[in-house]
Parts: C-alpha cells; sequence; structure tokens
C-alpha cells in the first residue's frame, strides 16, 4: 500500500478525470451540523479552571466554577482576541489572562481589571453544554432538542459508562456512521451475506433511529458461530443525534445458543469531533445499566469486556477498506439505499455557526 495519512488530502484528487460533487452537510468537512460533541474528559477540568477545545475551526474554552458546574463559551477575548482558556477561574466567572476582562457563564462582561468597560455592549458567545458519561458536551446551536442521548434500550435508566479510547478516522465520521448501517457490506467485507429488514425513522429532535434483524447465513464462520452462540436471528439498532453522536444496540432479547438463558443486550455509544484535516475522532463507551454490588460490577466489567471484543470482531474488517478512500454517492445502487437514507437524513440537518466555508453542494 503506499502513503496513507489520516486526512482528508483525497477529497481535492483526480478531480478532473473523477468528478466529486459535495454534499451540503454529509461528509462535508466544511459544515459542523448542529448537535451535541464531545470536548473531553470531565476529571480533566477540575474545579477553578479552564480549558480550551477546538472543534473542527471552532476553539472553545469550558471552564468549571466554584460551585462544580461547567460553563462554555467562544474561546477568543472580545477585547483583543487571547485565548480564554489561559485564563482564571473567579468564582463563576472567567477572567482573561492579558487584561482581565471577565465573563460570567452567559459570556456576558462583567468586570474589568485594567481601564474601563467599553461604552458599548461586550461579550461572548455561550453554548449549551452537558456532562455525561464522564465527558464534557458542548451543542453547536442555540438550544439542544433534548440531551445528550443514549443507546435504544437504555432510555430513562441510569447508565455506567466505560470509555474505550479515542480513535483518528481515515475519514470525516459521517462515513464511518454510514458504515455502521450499510447493509451490503456484511456480505462483502465480514462474510455475513445476510437479508436483513430495515425499519428507519427520523423524530422531530434531530435524531434517527434504524432497527435491523435477519438471519444468519449456515455458510462462514463468523455465521456458523453467531449461530452457535445466540441463534439464527442477527439483530441490532443503531440511533443517530445531529450527525454527531449515535450508538448501536446489539441483540433484541438474544438467548444463549438461541433458546437457553436471556443475554444482556451490548450498547457502543460514541461521540465525533471534526478535525481541522477534514477528518474526524471518534470518542467510544460501552454503556451498562447500572449495578449495584460486587456482581453488579463483575457484570459490568463482563458485559464491557463483550462489547470491545464484538467491537474488534468488526472493527478489523472495516478499517481495511478507509485508508485512501474518497466517500462518494454518485452511484448508490438499489442495496445501497439504507446509506442513501442516511445521507438524507443528515443533508436535512442544520448547519451551524460552527460551520467553515462550504466547499458546495449538490
Amino acid at each position: 500500500m503506499g502513503e496513507v495519512t489520516r486526512s482528508a488530502h483525497t477529497r481535492e484528487e483526480n478531480r478532473g478525470t473523477q468528478p466529486l460533487r459535495d454534499q451540503p452537510v454529509f461528509n462535508n468537512p466544511g459544515v459542523v451540523a448542529e448537535g451535541w460533541y464531545p470536548l473531553g474528559p470531565s476529571h480533566e477540568l477540575r474545579k477553578g479552571t479552564a480549558r480550551s477545545y477546538l472543534i473542527a475551526q471552532q476553539r472553545l474554552v469550558a471552564f468549571r466554577g466554584e460551585d462544580g458546574a461547567v460553563r462554555v463559551l467562544d474561546a477568543f477575548c472580545p477585547h483583543m482576541g487571547a485565548d480564554l482558556g489561559n485564563g482564571k477561574v473567579q468564582g463563576n466567572t472567567l477572567a482573561c489572562y492579558f487584561h482581565q476582562w471577565r465573563f460570567d457563564g452567559a459570556g456576558e462582561l462583567v468586570g474589568v481589571k485594567c481601564g474601563e468597560k467599553p461604552r458599548h455592549p461586550v461579550k461572548t458567545r455561550a453554548w449549551p453544554s452537558e456532562e455525561r458519561y464522564g465527558f464534557i458536551w458542548a451543542f453547536a446551536g442555540e438550544r439542544p432538542k433534548g440531551p445528550v442521548p443514549t443507546c435504544i434500550g437504555l432510555e430513562g435508566r441510569e447508565v455506567h459508562a466505560q470509555y474505550l479510547g479515542a480513535t483518528t478516522l481515515y475519514a470525516h465520521h459521517h462515513v464511518m456512521m454510514a458504515g455502521g448501517i450499510d447493509l451490503a457490506h456484511f456480505g462483502s467485507v465480514h462474510d455475513l451475506d445476510v437479508t436483513f429488514e430495515l425499519k428507519a425513522k427520523v423524530a422531530d429532535d434531530d435524531t434517527a433511529e434504524w432497527r435491523l434483524s435477519g438471519e444468519l447465513p449456515t455458510t462462514g464462520w463468523r455465521a456458523r458461530v453467531g449461530r452457535f452462540l445466540v441463534g439464527k436471528t442477527i439483530a441490532y439498532a443503531v440511533r443517530f443525534a445531529g450527525g454527531s453522536a449515535g450508538g448501536i444496540t446489539y441483540g433484541d432479547a438474544p438467548r444463549l445458543f438461541g433458546t437457553g438463558p436471556r443475554l444482556p443486550t451490548l450498547h457502543l455509544f460514541w461521540g465525533c469531533v471534526p478535525l481541522k484535516s477534514g477528518v474526524s475522532q471518534v470518542h467510544a463507551f460501552v454503556l451498562t445499566p447500572r449495578r449495584g454490588g460486587p456482581l453488579g460490577w463483575l457484570l459490568n466489567r463482563l458485559q464491557v469486556w463483550v462489547t470491545f471484543a464484538l467491537l474488534g470482531f468488526l472493527q478489523d474488517d472495516d478499517v481495511k477498506a478507509f485508508p485512501n478512500m474518497r466517500f462518494q454517492l454518485s452511484n448508490l445502487t438499489e442495496a445501497d439505499q439504507s446509506v442513501a437514507q442516511f445521507a438524507k437524513y443528515v443533508n436535512a440537518l442544520t448547519p451551524s455557526a460552527w460551520s467553515g466555508v462550504r466547499t458546495g453542494s449538490e
């Protein structure tokens, strides 16, 4: 294999002989859709500290006030542009290091140490934020339509989140998401020639759900192992949220050996960070229902291990498709309709103010 880099360099290659039509939002590195984006682990932002983060071309600052709550603002001080991430937390406000202009959690200028306040109102923009799964999340928009989502089947339940780490992709995160519901690739990549029944719906809160089920074939070692462990039916469900986060639920009331004791469903959640390079970083979490006591701890650890093993089982095959890929939608077939549906869903999302210059549209 030739040189492979984790960047969107291939977007500009072969334009003269293989034209590429950019999408309004889907796989467009110049557009950041409204949605929840992970900033970093909660434990890294101690009380009374500030830190800046970069989402594509948008630099943000998060600070934890004396009350323990996190606030997120645009990072550049409106005075002379210093990074507020280098500032000092004072109570529940953040003071710029350079000239000590001080801002509250709404971004309002509430104090100036050097000189006088400007005569006109000055503020930096504030963004909604949440802490969930041990991470700080910021919303790219004025008002989120819902909280940081969870996996299908865990709604309304307290969960334990095991952070698996961050991975830098070879492509934009929309391509990774589309791979999760690309039904045709199960046969070509994973040697699982399954005819899936697909049920998809898009909700008013910018989330979308894909529910898939089918019968495992009798040929191929993966299919035979699957039939032995959980029976002939394979089922999973995917929830996407704002084109930036989502989760997969593996199994629909599975039973050991198909007819034995009930097995727990497995839940993998991810949040995506688009990078300046045009590719994305993905933060992955295993979610389990919160259980108490030593036995609950052991069950959670076992469920995390099985989910991690399943992820590696599938990811090792998928990752080989992405180096130097220049993803396109121009020649989709009937077998690719699930991918076309996903791209349509993403293209209908609202571009946020975090977006850079668009590279074009259909």
